[in-house]
């Protein structure tokens, strides 16, 4: 065993050694940890970021949903250690001691220099960083849009940040001041009603399991004011695709409504296809599984289920994706004076937000690798990265017809 300290949680060569051997003979994290001395969470951590995506062979393969592999997404999350990786022809990930070393390096050169470039290049750094954040886009998206232009990090924009180097201050960053604590609750009550039966959270994940579904979609609603009107929000996790529909109430009708509009516009085939299965919360408005489920007797029956009470975290895409939502409308404001080409507009911007979990790809990229019928309906859009907007600012540029969006033409 390694005698390093486990609170020490800077890893060396060794150490990065240890963990690719590890993962190459299907050791499992906790038995790495105990073989080096760390936490299993540091393991599972390290992996997660210096990960090396390896693209899988798509010769004579008409379904792009078999390149996907569901085995990536429990631990340990590479391949190293699988028996089948050689003759495998799925999209791959392998963690090399090597490359993360020399990532690790980087990043703790870059994050300990002063600024490595002369004023003029930083002048137009800052000129860059100081536009994209005003128009809502994070540090991450900043990076990842102009990599080619300026050798610097995410960490290192932050590091440039709170030295005061940049003409920003964290309250314009979309997220970093607006965290606050977390309430428990303790009075967790199960709703007993008949629409839960077969279609409750573990009834799902036996049914993913069995099934080996790709298109799993996560449905939710985001309220503007009480009684106002909502937004009827679908996310595809393999893609962080979102849909967003404006309803009139928060009701059954409604979303039943809403639903018949989306099959009239499919088709019961296609509506299948992209809705296999749905996963969604116990609000009362998703009280009608049936009409959604129904595809006609000569079509598969779409699947709904429901999270446990109380258990958001259990379609955390979703609720996590309600950020962007919530960088052009506070909670509290009204959705009413706005219409649905409002929201498709929106959701066009949100879905070509490039993020990290797809190397700089876009949600709107990689659903259309996924499924690319789908971003020919609903008047969906792919925006130039550069161009994207984050916050109220497409609002009023909407409204004075004067906006600097940029659609991409791709042929469909």
């Amino acid at each position: 065993m390694n005698t390093s300290n486990i609170y020490n949680k800077h890893l060396n060569r060794e150490l990065r050694n240890l963990i690719e051997l590890g993962l190459d003979n299907g050791d499992n994290f906790v038995t790495i940890a105990k073989n080096i001395n760390k936490k299993n969470n540091t393991i599972s951590y390290e992996i997660k970021k210096h990960r090396v995506f390896s693209k899988g062979n798509h010769f004579n393969i008409t379904d792009d949903s078999y390149l996907i592999c569901s085995k990536l997404e429990k631990p340990p999350y590479v391949c190293n250690g699988c028996p089948s990786k050689k003759g495998c022809r799925k999209h791959k990930y392998f963690y090399r001691a090597k490359d993360a070393q020399e990532e690790y390096e980087y990043d703790l050169k870059d994050s300990r220099i002063g600024i490595n470039m002369n004023i003029q290049e930083f002048k137009n750094l800052n000129k860059i960083v100081t536009t994209e954040i005003k128009n809502g886009h994070s540090f991450s998206m900043i990076c990842m849009n102009h990599k080619d232009e300026f050798p610097v990090k995410k960490r290192s924009l932050y590091n440039y940040l709170e030295k005061g180097y940049l003409d920003i201050a964290n309250i314009d960053l979309p997220r970093k001041v607006r965290y606050k604590k977390r309430t428990k609750h303790t009075d967790i009550t199960i709703k007993n009603t008949k629409i839960r039966e077969n279609r409750t959270y573990q009834d799902f994940v036996e049914y993913i399991e069995k099934n080996h579904i790709v298109n799993i979609v996560e449905m939710d609603t985001v309220e503007g004011i009480k009684g106002g009107s909502v937004l009827l929000t679908l996310l595809w996790r393999n893609s962080n695709f979102m849909l967003i529909f404006k309803l009139e109430k928060q009701t059954t009708e409604c979303v039943t409504k809403k639903f018949e509009y989306i099959k009239n516009t499919l088709g019961n085939e296609l509506f299948y296809k992209f809705f296999p299965v749905i996963l969604t919360d116990n609000g009362k408005e998703f009280f009608n599984p049936d009409f959604i489920e129904d595809n006609g007797p000569e079509i598969n029956k779409t699947r709904v289920f429901y999270c446990d009470p109380r258990a958001s975290q259990q379609k955390g895409k979703i609720e996590n994706n309600h950020e962007y939502i919530r960088r052009y409308f506070s909670k509290g404001k009204s959705f009413d004076q706005y219409e649905q080409d409002t929201f498709t507009l929106i959701s066009n911007h949100i879905n070509s937000t490039p993020r990290e979990l797809f190397d700089g790809k876009t949600p709107y990229e990689v659903m259309s690798f996924f499924n690319p019928e789908l971003v020919n309906y609903f008047n969906i859009q792919e925006i130039e990265k550069t161009k994207v907007v984050l916050n109220y600012k497409l609002l009023k540029q909407k409204k004075n017809d004067n906006s600097n969006i940029v659609i991409i033409q791709r042929n469909k």
